[in-house]
């Protein structure tokens, strides 16, 4: 948060423009929550892509374990 030399000498005790236009804190913090939200959607859909195969992956394997049973 580093303020320039005649924002810094100009503030008396209170925000100027020039200290909340060089504050980028904030922005920041979006950015990485954007960011943040689409990893969580592209894991979100990609497990839902594939999670028919899965589920068919395993209803194979309990059919092969339940003929193995029974013979």
């Amino acid at each position: 948060m580093a303020l320039s030399e005649k924002a810094f000498k100009t503030q008396k005790g209170g925000f100027t423009i020039a200290h909340m236009t060089e504050d980028e804190r904030g922005a920041t913090a979006v950015e990485y929550a954007i960011l943040a939200g689409l990893i969580v959607l592209a894991i979100v859909a990609s497990l839902t892509a594939i999670s028919s195969s899965i589920s068919g992956n395993f209803d194979h394997i309990s059919s092969v374990f339940s003929s193995v049973e029974a013979d």
